[in-house]
């Protein structure tokens, strides 16, 4: 019998489990406050639905055996939008969101084999409104999520917003043989790819002007217009920063515009933006979003309101970056209640109770004490900080 997890699952102890409880619950409570409504849509779902019509390759999505063709949510937006589409659909919008929940990554190995990434993640849907004001409502509220999270202050974090349109006008004009090609090259910002692709050198020096593009929002829109003219697109985000850059400089995070921004499933179309933490390795993305109005309009039977903007946070990865001095305080209290007589049992079940209603956490000794090693062995395997002697 194989005792280990599956390959690239994992077994989390108590203290992580609890850092992930605390951090769901103080965004939940956010997201209370701003009007979102809990959903909880199942882990299972058919796989026309996983797939988010075409959004999410196949190979990406684990299966689960069946008489249907049913697998594990990879994410949870699609999930959200079919329930918007069926179930809430007469619900007036807009409609509000939060959810909170396991995904399941179907990753293929180095040997061939199959990896499981299971993530636990936090996030907003807000489905049936096109206004700006939809971008700004979803970033501002990504913004004070950080600040509910206690991020510590150690880690710079950086908000990267981009566009899949703006994407789509600077490949317009490139052969479109080429495309798939030059896009994967920019949003992967692979250079070395740069220096193999079979174009000419105008062209190659163009392409790394745009990798090179990301930073202050508006010098690189300013970039763009000299290069592609007015555009309803650059307006558009040239408004959405005015508001968002403010917001974003109060919590210390830096505000980029990547007109490269890319992202790992074609669920998007319109504003993508990720939120990125640096770390002593490597960046990490601990957040991202957009807008997939096309994925609402292919579950939707109607043409009206079908409009979407969301995000999820990895819950799993911010619990890395949150200061312990914060986790330390929660129930740092632990009692052992302890006696040496049986009969005294109902005594410490009755101080227990006690404990509990003022919110102290404590267990009972499961048998008399009648040694001082014995006592001491008990409180250090219950991870206990004081003792309650019943006798």
């Amino acid at each position: 019998m194989t005792l280990q997890p599956a390959s690239g699952a994992r077994d989390l102890n108590p203290q992580q489990v609890r850092k992930n409880h605390l951090i769901a619950s103080k965004l939940s409570s956010l997201y209370q406050l701003w009007g979102y409504e809990r959903i909880s849509p199942p882990h299972i779902e058919r796989l026309d639905t996983l797939t988010a019509a075409g959004g999410i390759s196949n190979n990406e999505i684990l299966k689960i055996v069946s008489d249907e063709a049913l697998g594990l949510r990879p994410e949870i937006t699609a999930s959200i939008v079919r329930a918007a589409s069926t179930r809430f659909y007469e619900y007036e919008r807009p409609l509000r969101f939060w959810s909170t929940g396991t995904s399941f990554k179907c990753n293929q190995s180095i040997d061939g084999g199959i990896d499981i990434e299971e993530s636990f993640q936090s996030g907003v849907e807000l489905i049936g409104t096109k206004a700006i004001n939809a971008e700004i409502e979803l970033l501002s509220l990504l913004i004070e999520s950080l600040e509910v999270i206690e991020i510590d202050q150690k880690y710079k974090m950086t908000l990267l917003i981009g566009n899949t349109y703006l994407l789509e006008l600077i490949l317009s004009s490139f052969d479109s043989t080429k495309i798939d090609q030059i896009k994967k090259i920019l949003c992967d910002l692979d250079y070395i790819a740069l220096t193999t692709l079979d174009v000419k050198e105008e062209q190659r020096m163009f392409i790394k002007t745009i990798m090179n593009m990301r930073g202050k929002p508006e010098k690189v829109l300013t970039n763009l217009k000299n290069i592609y003219g007015s555009n309803s697109y650059i307006d558009k985000l040239k408004e959405l920063f005015t508001i968002i850059e403010p917001l974003a400089k109060e919590k210390g995070i830096e505000v980029q515009l990547d007109p490269t921004l890319g992202t790992k499933y074609k669920l998007y179309s319109g504003l993508t933006f990720s939120l990125v933490s640096s770390s002593t390795s490597a960046p990490i993305t601990i957040a991202k979003g957009g807008r997939y109005d096309d994925l609402v309009k292919k579950f939707s039977s109607s043409a009206q309101n079908c409009y979407g903007i969301g995000f999820s946070i990895s819950v799993d990865k911010v619990r890395e970056l949150v200061s312990t001095s914060n986790d330390k305080l929660v129930n740092s209290v632990k009692i052992l209640i302890a006696y040496k007589q049986s009969a005294n049992l109902y005594k410490a079940l009755k101080k227990q109770k006690e404990l509990h209603r003022k919110g102290i956490i404590s267990v009972i000794s499961h048998e008399p004490l009648k040694t001082n090693n014995e006592t001491n062995q008990l409180l250090k395997s219950n991870r206990c900080t004081e003792i309650e002697w019943i006798d």
